[in-house]
């Protein structure tokens, strides 16, 4: 095995350790319309490019690919409790009692899932300088000294250079973070912000990379889910809303995303029972129009509530969207694209005098109910997105 050491604190008494490093996947694939399918809708998988800039890794990497691989960061464990509840929980925890790390043979977590090791005694190395970077192969002998005690926190899969820019900005390293990144990287930082519940911690770093970074995306795809997870690990409320309620409104269902272990499934499945529950007022209030023109409860007489309904089933009939109308989750179609039908369902010239149009049209008739639903969907708050 191959274990890399870094010291963000060269006098701290914790190690982290990182085990399965990089193997998280914390994009999302999200398959999108190919464009001039809207009639039989054909997708894609979404090939937007997330990873530029590249950021230098303070690691060194591993030439052989076969190796297992372990990184040990030795950090403090005032500023790891201070910055993350979880770590105050394992640290001040019934896991503070010391035994012998041969003692302890229970198997690693699966996933994220971190527990905390043992005490151990350090062993014999030579005297730590911030940042340093080892590389070297674990051997079973070591060279215990009882100067004091190293407890050890073990982690799985994070990406390796991302946990160390956590880890950097909660001991104040500032130097060492990078102030350019690419999306795919902030949201791998996002997953472990997320997973410890440190925001406060991160909450200056966040805002100096959302300033230099963020841009609102110029339509729905992969881009957007990322944004949305990385708003809603940093606690961005004003970029989760509107990101929350493009996605209601854009979105094409949650079969055509595979989160991976993107950290929002709940906030996904919340975010799509909502454009469900949009698109099913829109039908349903078109199927209560027709009812009301066929009774004469609409309209302005006989004539006018007639020939409304007469032009809204044979708009519905053309329709593929609305004859019959889609049964629930409707997946391969959006609020959007109901909206937008509706909006384009055409208005016919008749009235008193040839060549004109009559007041009544299905669209005003409509728009009190397209009103309402666009209020809820920009309305939806990353506070609806906690779980109960």
């Amino acid at each position: 095995m191959v274990v890399l050491t870094y010291d963000v604190d060269p006098q701290g008494d914790l190690v982290v350790v990182l085990r399965e490093p990089n193997t998280t996947r914390s994009i999302p694939e999200v398959s999108i319309r190919q464009p001039g399918t809207h009639k039989t809708p054909s997708f894609q998988i979404d090939q937007d490019i997330l990873n530029l800039p590249k950021v230098s890794s303070l690691l060194p990497s591993i030439d052989s690919s076969e190796e297992t691989v372990e990184v040990r960061i030795r950090v403090s464990s005032f500023h790891m409790k201070l910055a993350s509840p979880m770590f105050e929980r394992m640290l001040n925890g019934p896991w503070r009692e010391s035994t012998s790390p041969e003692s302890s043979s229970t198997p690693a977590p699966p996933g994220n899932s971190v527990h905390l090791d043992a005490p151990i005694e350090a062993a014999d190395e030579p005297p730590a300088v911030p940042g340093v970077i080892g590389a070297f192969k674990s051997s079973s002998s070591t060279s215990p000294t009882t100067a004091f005690r190293i407890r050890e926190v073990i982690a799985h899969g994070w990406n390796a250079d991302a946990l160390l820019v956590v880890l950097n900005v909660i001991h104040g390293i500032n130097d060492q973070v990078p102030r350019e990144l690419s999306v795919e990287f902030l949201a791998e930082i996002a997953s472990i912000v997320n997973y410890y519940h440190c925001q406060r911690a991160m909450q200056f770093a966040g805002e100096v990379w959302q300033l230099r970074m963020y841009t609102f995306p110029s339509r729905y795809g992969m881009r957007c889910i990322v944004w949305l997870s990385i708003a809603c690990a940093f606690g961005w409320e004003e970029v989760f809303d509107k990101l929350a309620s493009y996605i209601i409104e854009n979105g094409e269902g949650l079969c055509l995303i595979k989160p991976h272990d993107i950290p929002i499934n709940s906030v996904l499945d919340k975010l799509d029972a909502k454009r469900q529950d949009c698109i099913a007022k829109i039908v349903n209030r078109l199927d209560e129009l027709s009812d009301e023109l066929l009774d004469g409860r609409t309209g302005c007489d006989h004539r006018c509530s007639s020939m409304l309904l007469g032009s809204l089933l044979r708009e519905r009939h053309d329709s593929a969207l609305l004859n019959p109308a889609m049964p629930s989750p409707y997946t391969g179609y959006s609020v959007h694209e109901f909206i937008k039908k509706v909006i384009c369902f055409r208005v016919m010239e008749w009235g008193r005098y040839p060549a004109t149009s009559h007041g009544c049209t299905i669209m005003a008739l409509m728009q009190p109910s397209i009103h309402r639903i666009e209020d809820e969907m920009r309305s939806f708050k990353i506070s609806h997105s906690k779980d109960n």
